[in-house]
This record gives structure tokens, sequence and C-alpha cells, in this order.
């Protein structure tokens, strides 16, 4: 059966068990912001509503609504050294003596390891317009340095093992970590798991030869997808398998260009189980492999019934992300 589920895989919520910098060890949940206002009418007030309305944003292709990151607030009279170990902050400061708004990113000033970006601005309306321009890029910062942190946790134990094999097939390899294992490998196909005790997570790899960019389209990518999921993902029951759910939410794709092959295309949604009651979210990265010509898709997928899957499939992203060719720069 394909979903059954077994072994514990657990993962915190510290940053590491130690760092470079001498600084203390960073704090926060998985994707957790601390806004840090100058006073408490600014979280009510359209300042905070703007934030909270990019930043606490539902994350799309998920069953249950989950936003994209938890919001946490104080007062920048309150932001005391406690809460300056916190791992994300977001510092807002509106001054009327600024002649136009200003962006700064720091890392690593009181805890490691740590991203701190203030956006400052002479006017509240010049702070919507500057947070509005520019909330992709708050938004893409903070959930990179997400997936560097969570990637440097799974890289104190990685499955040697699997990573050769999948080297061996496809030429290229993922930071998988110990607790996941292969469970099926083809030629242009590997079906690589994790099972928990309540929940499960998988990658499927896919690798076909490259004719021209229509390969590139949501339905092309999710078409290959679907025949591997027919032909290799069966259901706990007899005649159920994994499949792309269109009935409950479409599944939505874009084009990305900080995926560490350079151009991808990325696709969110939800999957599901012919013939049975299984589903959940998934992610999708799709890029050509320079090395073979071959057209790749990494599909990621969590199963975790009646419960919140956002910091789950943001682990499988982050091992996706992972992604390298030895030997090749493929930005370049």
């Amino acid at each position: 059966m394909a979903f059954v589920v077994g072994a514990a895989f657990l993962m915190t919520g510290c940053s590491g068990s130690g760092n470079a910098s001498g600084k203390p060890l960073s704090m926060g949940n998985t994707a957790e912001i601390l806004v840090v206002l100058q006073n408490d009418q600014q979280w009510e007030n359209v300042v905070g509503q703007t934030i909270r309305k990019y930043l606490a944003a539902d994350m799309y292709g998920m069953p249950q609504k989950e936003p994209i990151f938890k919001l946490l607030h104080l007062k920048s009279s309150s932001f005391n050294e406690i809460f300056q170990k916190q791992r994300d902050i977001l510092i807002v400061r509106i001054d009327k003596k600024l002649k136009a708004p200003k962006i700064t990113v720091m890392h690593d000033k009181w805890a490691a390891p740590q991203l701190i970006i203030t956006v400052s601005a002479p006017t509240t309306e010049s702070f919507v317009k500057v947070f509005t321009k520019k909330k992709d890029y708050f938004i893409n910062k903070y959930l990179a340095f997400e997936r560097q942190r969570i990637l440097k946790v799974f890289r104190t134990s990685l499955n040697d093992k699997v990573i050769s094999a999948l080297n061996k097939e496809f030429h290229f390899t993922l930071d998988i970590p110990v607790g996941f294992y292969l469970a099926k490998s083809i030629p242009n196909f590997m079906w690589i798991r994790h099972e928990a005790n309540r929940y499960s997570q998988g990658i499927l790899i896919i690798s076909v030869p490259y004719r021209d960019t229509a390969q590139f389209s949501r339905d092309s990518i999710l078409s290959v997808v679907q025949k591997y999921q027919l032909n290799e993902i069966p259901g706990p029951t007899n005649g159920s398998y994994m499949s792309v759910d269109r009935k409950f939410s479409l599944p939505q794709a874009r084009r990305i260009t900080n995926f560490p092959t350079g151009f991808a295309v990325e696709i969110r949604g939800l999957w599901r189980v012919e013939h049975d009651f299984m589903g959940g979210p998934f992610v999708s990265y799709t890029f050509l492999n320079k090395k073979t010509n071959d057209l790749v898709t990494l599909f990621g997928y969590v199963y975790y019934p009646n419960h919140k899957k956002r910091d789950l499939l943001l682990q499988i992203e982050s091992i996706l992300y992972s992604v390298k060719f030895k030997g090749l720069n493929a930005k370049k």
C-alpha cells in the first residue's frame, strides 16, 4: 500500500545546535515573522493592514486556510533582548524627517541565523506604497531564509545512499535527510518517501526528453506527472492511485527565476487518491537538465489529515530547492 504511515521524523523550530558567529541562537517557529512597530495604532491602521494583507495571505493550494507567514507584533518600546533573538524580524519606521522610503536588510545582528528587514518611510502613505510595490521581494526573502535554515538542519544528517542513487539516475542531487527512503526507482522515475506516525511526505522525480518550450506549460507538465502517478503510485485500496486534483482547486503555475537551476516552472495545488479519500497539498518545479537535455519535474507532496500542512510542505520545498548539478553551474 502506498501511503501507510510508519516511523517518526521530527524537526523542531530551533535554528540548529550552534553557529560560527558567536551570537545567541535565534528563536522562532517555522515561517514566523515578528513585526516591530512604533505604536499599537500602526498595527491597527493601514500599515498593519497592508503587512497582513501580503505576508499573512492564504497560501495557495492548501486544503485548509493557512497563511504564508504567521505574524507576531509588538511596539518598539517592548523590543528587548528576548524578542531580539527572533529569527525573522520586520521593523516598521515612519519618520517625517526622511526624504524617501528606504529598505535595509541585515543578518545576524542580535542572534544567528537571523534576517531583519527594516522598512522606513516619511509617511504612512509612502510606507504602504513601497511595501505594496516590494511585497514579492519581502515574501521571497523571508521564504528563502527559511529554506536555508531548514536545509542547514537537514544537512547535519543526510541519506547518502538515496542521494547517490539519485545522482546515478538523474545526474543531479538533492539534500535528502535521514528518515526519507527510496520507495521506487525505474528508468527516468524515482519515488522518495518519509513516513511518520501521523503524516507522510514524498518526492517524485520525473525525467522526459526535452523537445520544445511547450513542455513547460502547466497542462503538459501535469499530464506527464499524472501518467507516472497512475502507473507507479498505487493507493491503499484496490484500483486506487495518486492523481492531481482539479475539482477542489485548480493547480496554479508560475515561472520563477530564483530556483537553483535559474528558470523553472513552479506549480502548486492539491493531489488526491482516485477511488479513495486521501489527499493534500503539493508543490512542483520543472526545469531543463542541461547535462542530459531532459525536462525534469520534482513533485513534492504532504499527507497530514486534519492538521496544518504548511510547515511540512516548506520542508519538502526546501529539499527541492537544494538541487545541485555536480560540475555544472546551472545558472550559466
